[in-house]
């Protein structure tokens, strides 16, 4: 018997039904919770029965089933207390469909098979490449929004619904349209990746959460079919995946301005367009023609931007909130956009380059160093920089208030170990070497163990934690390693990127 404190472990138990990841074997390792104690045991399934889960896997044998956990969680009586709904589906690429398979799964009392001839009857005739009439897709759709509104009746109080399909199924996306509508306007917290492929209106105005990758197929240029309504002004974390032009739409408006007002979002990440390349190549697009509005985020603290072009005046817009954190991932030309503005209420910055997006060497010099120019003494500095066919001379960037290094395809570390030393305040550097084994293993080693020759005495860096692979052949290194405890005397860890 344990002797923690009964509303220590109740936390901790809260703590871990709400950190699941969402599939049933990671709901399935907190049963145990519930034989912790006896007084325990209702508090603990409350939150254990809370989260209701849908998955469709392929197993072994190469036959999608569909598996849940409601028969489990109407056994025990938690239906009506439920609160999350979880739906992950692995059909993508396959004929198999979700919703038949979902109404094999539910528990027989929902009588939900009683609908599904018309889907099963659809998934055969694709399965054997035979037409599917207009007729039969019609009764396909009613009877996944009939499947939909079973499981919204048995699960009525779902505040939270995490969906994860990227199946071009027809009925499929029925069924999920089906679901986001009966479900929306009571949800606090929407998370999904999907299809944007919309049939209904969807309309959900308490959320305060929202996290929603919409993916498209190359070539479409807007949604197909009727864009999801949010409403912004609950709403405190947004996570937005834009692979579609024009995103920011699903937003509701006050009036017919280019405004959006976020009163009370404390963070926002902004994923980008994954065809942007393509749609650039032939000239569908301008890259920053993507419809953006006018933003208001007077609350903002963690922005996140991933490989997305922004305009000059949203840059500005966003920068004048009250940042504590700024992430961007794309090219150094718009970390540059934003980094021009104030920077004194960044607590961290993180910055990430992946040179095969830039245009030239000499151009990211310029921008890289007018970041550091511009930046006020932030505590956390990180950088990454990826894919180094453009070769950098580090020791011509100006690396002021670096404190995190991140290199990947690294061909010349000699040249590194002669920049890190002009980085005052660099505490950590990650660097995956690219070499040739055969070639280049032997000289590398050499030139680790040479270091009291090629430096006079060690360097005056601050670095304390120096992470280095050779890409799969980090054996080879174990004595040579210890050689840079000489050089950069502050070390505290030496070891291998895992």
């Amino acid at each position: 018997m344990t002797t923690l404190p009964l509303d220590i472990l109740c936390r901790i138990i809260k703590f871990a039904a709400y950190s699941a990841d969402g599939s049933l074997d990671s709901w399935a390792n907190m049963l145990p919770y519930l034989a912790i104690s006896h007084e325990l045991r209702m508090d603990a399934a409350r939150y254990i029965y809370s989260r209701a889960i849908i998955q469709c896997t392929l197993p072994p044998d190469a036959t999608f089933v569909a598996s849940t956990n409601i028969t489990l969680i109407e056994q025990n009586g938690f239906l009506n207390t439920a609160k999350l709904l979880a739906i992950n589906d692995e059909t993508n690429a396959f004929r198999a469909d979700l919703v038949h398979l979902i109404a094999k799964a539910l528990p027989s009392k929902f009588d939900a098979l009683s609908y599904t001839s018309a889907i099963e009857e659809i998934a055969e005739d694709e399965e054997t490449r035979v037409s599917v009439d207009e007729e039969q897709y019609d009764l396909g759709y009613e009877s996944a929004e009939s499947v939909a509104q079973i499981v919204a009746r048995q699960l009525p109080n779902i505040k939270d619904l995490g969906i994860c399909s990227t199946s071009p199924h027809p009925i499929t996306l029925a069924f999920l349209n089906a679901l986001m509508e009966l479900y929306g306007r009571q949800l606090n917290s929407l998370e999904g990746a999907m299809r944007a492929n919309f049939s209904k209106p969807i309309y959900a105005d308490k959320l305060t959460c929202l996290s929603l990758f919409l993916l498209r197929e190359l070539g479409d240029t807007y949604f197909d079919g009727i864009q999801p309504n949010f409403m912004p002004q609950p709403l405190k974390v947004v996570s937005l995946g834009f692979d579609m032009p024009h995103s920011w739409d699903m937003f509701i408006r006050n009036d017919d301005s280019n405004t959006l007002v976020f009163e009370n979002l404390k963070s926002m990440q902004i994923l980008g367009d994954r065809f942007s390349e393509f749609d650039l190549q032939d000239g569908s697009i301008d890259p920053i023609d993507r419809a953006w509005p006018k933003l208001v985020v007077s609350q903002l603290e963690t922005l996140v931007l991933f490989e997305i072009p922004i305009p000059a005046d949203v840059a500005e817009s966003l920068m004048s909130a009250p940042l504590k954190e700024l992430t961007y991932k794309g090219r150094s030309d718009y970390a540059h956009m934003l980094c021009q503005h104030s920077t004194s209420n960044l607590n961290e910055l993180v910055l990430a380059f992946d040179m095969y997006i830039e245009s030239n060497v000499e151009t990211f010099y310029q921008n890289t160093n007018a970041i550091f120019r511009n930046i006020s003494k932030i505590p956390i500095v990180r950088c990454t920089v990826a894919d180094l066919d453009l070769k950098i001379n580090w020791s011509l960037i100006d690396w002021s208030y670096l404190t995190h290094l991140y290199v990947q395809n690294l061909s010349d570390l000699d040249k590194i170990l002669d920049a890190i030393p002009a980085m005052p305040y660099l505490q950590f550097a990650s660097l995956i070497v690219d070499i040739n084994y055969k070639t280049d293993l032997s000289l590398f080693v050499t030139m680790l163990n040479g270091l009291k020759q090629r430096y006079s005495k060690p360097s005056s860096s601050k670095l304390e934690t120096l992470l280095i692979s050779l890409l799969g052949i980090d054996d080879e290194l174990d004595g040579a390693l210890d050689e840079l405890k000489w050089y950069f005397p502050k070390l505290e860890h030496i070891g291998k990127v895992e």
